[in-house]
């Protein structure tokens, strides 16, 4: 085969970097391919305002309708890079079974029809990869496919949110959220609407995908417990690093345990606080990174900038050329059928907990608020009050022993059901 026809749906920021990369390499990737990968078609809503700013000759066909496109084009290769999920889903399905090569970047689309993707991809005997999805340009799907594959993964940590990171180590550094969010936006690494990404859900999905890919189960991204930041405030962020010499990350982790052919995992998405000296602790700014834990390897760490269209872009390629060599070598398309995945409940993960509270000044308070935490089986390792100063209530910030997280749930509830502890509050589990 002298050439891969490839067609690419979305020219947003990301597709129309991935276009302008797939035609600035072409001659460097055809002599490594040694097939030229030819660009065929593109799908927008704006599909000829945006061939003519990239360039594009008039042999590459414009569609305003990606569905239309998927049906139509003359391609072997498909790129979904459309955002949302309904119709990139009714796209990748479409493409799949065509029985045609499908790079996605799309972590909502993976995380939320995963079974479906992977059924797909088996009965047409298509070919599926989605390393844009989850950390930027950092190879981790990759290597988790296949540089473990003579190995067992235990479990990963990770930061998987550039935007989230961005805030919280400039608050490190002394901007408050709303300017670090802001600088984050001018950048062009975070949305103009950032709820996603600030409510944890963004990072939910990649470690979805990162379960899908390590299992080949489906770990539904509401079933599993998610928290964000914005509780986080200054005073967190000083108080971890001054008092407790620790870092508050956004960290999405998974356990691994049970057979192979029935993996049970625990997931979970949480500001945390770590150790200044933990890796996952120096990772700054937009940068992502994955903490793999292997049975044989040990601990190995991936790291680089998981936002922007850049990286993501360069993980889009490289999926377009491994996907593009299995074709031009005759290989045969490497879906796995999907698992049955277990859940193990949140409730039995064990960690110790940082807690800040503001209470009224009222006598016996404190007596109560310690009688909660007593009650649920948690017990406390350290407590700090701010001085009064005249005011009605104070900041109370506690640390706690390992405990089970269901009773420091139980604990945690009871604590803001009491008329002396007003209802904002900031809870982090704590990693040794």
């Amino acid at each position: 085969m002298n050439a891969i026809n490839i067609a690419v749906a979305g020219l947003g920021t990301v597709g129309r970097e991935t276009v302008r990369l797939l035609r600035a390499r072409r001659a460097e990737l055809k002599e490594r391919l040694g097939a030229e990968l030819r660009l065929v078609a593109v799908a927008d809503r704006a599909a000829e305002r945006e061939a003519r700013a990239l360039g594009l000759p008039a042999s590459v066909v414009r569609y305003r309708d990606p569905l239309d496109m998927v049906r139509r084009a003359e391609a072997d290769l498909f790129v979904e890079l459309l955002g949302g999920l309904e119709t990139p889903k009714r796209f990748a399905l479409a493409a799949l079974g065509r029985g045609k090569a499908l790079v996605t970047a799309n972590k909502r689309l993976l995380a939320h029809a995963w079974p479906a993707l992977t059924h797909a991809a088996r009965a047409g005997g298509a070919r599926l990869a989605f390393e844009g999805s989850v950390a930027g340009g950092i190879p981790v799907l990759r290597a988790l496919e296949l540089s473990f594959s003579g190995d067992r993964v235990l479990g990963l940590d990770g930061i998987l949110n550039g935007t989230t990171n961005y805030i919280l180590s400039r608050g490190e550094e002394g901007a408050t959220p709303e300017q670090a969010l802001a600088e984050a936006q001018t950048l062009g690494f975070a949305e103009k609407d950032p709820r996603l990404d600030l409510s944890g859900r963004d990072s939910a999905q990649k470690l979805s995908v990162l379960a899908g890919l390590v299992t080949g189960g489906w770990l539904r991204p509401g079933a599993f417990p998610v928290a964000g930041i914005e509780s986080v405030t200054a005073r967190d962020l000083s108080f971890a690093r001054e008092r407790l010499g620790m870092a508050v990350r956004l960290v999405a982790s998974l356990r691994f345990s049970g057979k192979p052919a029935a993996p049970a995992v625990a997931a979970a998405v949480a500001p945390t606080l770590l150790p200044l000296g933990h890796p996952l602790a120096a990772v700054r700014r937009q940068y992502n990174a994955l903490l793999v834990h292997t049975a044989s390897a040990g601990d190995l760490m991936f790291y680089g900038q998981g936002a922007g269209a850049g990286p993501t872009a360069s993980a889009v390629l490289a999926d377009v050329f491994v996907l593009a060599r299995d074709i031009q070598g005759g290989l045969p398309g490497a879906a796995a059928a999907s698992r049955r995945l277990r859940l193990t409940s949140p409730d039995h993960a064990v960690s110790s907990y940082y807690l800040r509270i503001e209470v009224l000044d009222r006598p016996g308070a404190l007596a109560r608020i310690a009688d909660a935490l007593a009650n649920a089986g948690v017990s406390i390792s350290a407590i700090h009050q701010d001085p009064a100063s005249g005011r009605r209530s104070v900041p109370v910030m506690i640390i706690t022993h390992p405990a089970e997280r269901g009773r420091f749930e139980r604990a945690r509830k009871r604590i803001l059901s009491l008329s002396s502890v007003k209802p904002a509050h900031c809870a982090m589990r704590m990693m040794a």
